[in-house]
């Protein structure tokens, strides 16, 4: 009867290692790695992937060079296709948001857009939005830096020079105007309004004797906040903020010189009018329906006032949404499930700002990247002001995008530069002479051949350093469309990067315009 024991122990055995199979007790194979996902292939043994794409990526090109139709295509397909990313898309084109939906169906991503337009389901209230952020320097500076920022794109469009350095003392009064005016209505109610803010700028006192007028007190609103904010209780740091406010309204801003305080208060209030009204008001001014965050979670949220059709209106909502987002993304925290997360801005002049610098400097850290799709190097300097502030600008974003793609283009400076950028190799050249006797040289004058001896020949070779790519070489390349047979030509470099396919740190590429 052993004979059962011994089978009943093994039965026992096998029924617990068919148990701890079933719970894994296994060697489990590693967790597929999200951005090592190929967003496309450069070549057979060239890959471009989620993650090198988080080191940011820039694609110049002439209107009509295929930038947008070749290379940015490509790019836009692959990272929503195959590394499913999240994206936030600025819009210049009146044509782009059909083709950001084109991209979503062909890629089975329909379910995650989001197009903030008139009529539509999807909007974001910014200020709501800072006064609320997690991971911010405080409600009162998160709402500054967001009008900071709709301020200098109003700016912009207003032909005033970006960040022109003449402008620095307009512009210091005022942020210090929007920042008291700000923590009043903080600490009054509670909140922060465009609206809001408008009335209590425009019914702040104008002097001394209105201070002490009741008829000013008891019609302004601004004294209203001030009265509200005086009864509340607040805590020490709050107590301080509120000895600020009612020093600036009270005694500073009230006895500014007459056209300084109009200054100041005329650039607040005259670039806050368009969120004040329309399309901005109604997508911008009222619940939030989606948020920069949500691209987190694989949202494709695009921008549906392209500026093309919606001017400075256009301009401001992107500029809008972009700043939030890059805050936003600033203080994303990653595990191992994070997705990449992208911004995509064609025609980047139209969207670039003083703080792009120092966003492409860091967003790596945080699974983000950039594309940017410009013509040329001149639009982006012209765009921050121009001058030795601006160049520097423009050639830190430029500096920080460590993929380049560069098709057919005819500003020289533009070619100069990418072709300085791709470098410089040690080239040998040969070179040679023949020589003859004074004698001989009379002989060959005269026609008599024969008398000629065959002098002296004189050859060598020297070293030389040579531009890779010269700039003319950029004039060259296929723009696509029916007379190339739908091929866009581009030349690709990449930071620290040897490609297989040429040996070198670039590659002349193609993209099929029908593919």
């Amino acid at each position: 009867m052993e004979w059962i024991g011994t089978i009943s122990l093994v039965v026992l055995l096998l029924l617990c290692m068919r148990r701890l199979l079933r719970r894994g007790w296994r060697a489990e194979s590693p967790a597929p790695d999200v951005m090592s996902v190929p967003v496309l292939r450069w070549s057979a043994d060239d890959v471009y992937t989620a993650r090198m794409a988080t080191e940011n990526l820039l694609v110049v090109g002439a209107s009509g060079a295929g930038k947008s139709s070749g290379s940015g295509r490509a790019l836009a397909l692959g990272l929503l296709g195959n590394a499913k990313a999240g994206l936030l898309v600025c819009c210049a084109k009146s044509s782009e948001v059909a083709l950001w939906e084109e991209y979503c169906a062909a890629t089975g991503r329909t379910a995650d857009l989001r197009v903030i337009r008139p009529g539509g389901p999807w909007r974001f209230n910014p200020v709501s939005y800072e006064l609320t952020r997690e991971g911010g320097v405080g409600a009162a500076e998160n709402v500054v830096g967001l009008l900071e920022a709709i301020l200098e794109c109003a700016d912009r469009q207003g032909d005033s020079g970006g960040a022109r350095d003449d402008e620095a003392y307009w512009r210091r009064a005022t942020k210090q105007l929007i920042r008291n005016f700000v923590d009043l209505l903080i600490l009054a109610t509670g909140t922060v309004t465009i609206d809001a803010l408008y009335r209590a700028v425009i019914s702040a006192p104008q002097s001394l004797d209105e201070v002490r007028s009741e008829q000013w007190r008891s019609s302004s609103f601004c004294f209203k906040l001030l009265a509200e904010a005086d009864k509340r209780s607040k805590n020490g740091s709050q107590t301080q903020d509120f000895a600020l406010v009612a020093d600036y309204v009270l005694c500073e801003f009230c006895t500014l010189s007459a056209k300084t305080r109009s200054v100041v208060v005329s650039c607040l209030t005259s670039q806050l009018d368009p969120m004040q009204r329309g399309v901005l008001r109604e997508l911008f001014g009222t619940d939030t329906t989606l948020t920069p965050g949500d691209c987190e979670s694989g949202a494709v949220i695009v921008c549906g006032l392209p500026t093309q059709i919606y001017r400075e209106t256009g301009v401001i909502a992107n500029a809008v949404l972009k700043y939030c987002w890059q805050r936003c993304m600033e203080g994303r925290r990653l595990d191992a499930a994070s997705r990449p997360v992208y911004l995509w801005c064609d025609e980047f002049q139209t969207f670039v700002s003083s703080r792009d610098a120092a966003f492409l400097a860091a967003c790596r850290s945080s699974g983000v990247g950039c594309a940017f799709l410009t013509q040329g190097v001149p639009g982006v300097y012209a765009a921050l002001g121009g001058g030795d502030k601006a160049r520097a600008l423009a050639d830190s974003i430029f500096g920080n995008c460590g993929l380049k793609v560069f098709h057919a283009n005819s500003d020289p400076q533009t070619n100069e530069w990418a072709s300085r950028l791709i470098g410089r190799t040690l080239q040998y050249r040969a070179s040679g002479s023949r020589s003859h006797s004074a004698d001989n040289q009379f002989a060959a004058l005269l026609g008599l051949d024969w008398m000629q001896d065959n002098g002296s020949v004189n050859w060598g070779f020297s070293e030389v350093m040579e531009a890779e790519v010269e700039p003319r070489e950029f004039t060259r390349l296929r723009t696509g469309g029916p007379d190339n047979n739908w091929i866009v030509e581009g030349i690709v470099f990449q930071n620290g990067r040897e490609f297989k396919a040429s040996g070198r740190t670039w590659l002349p590429v193609q993209f099929n315009q029908r593919a």
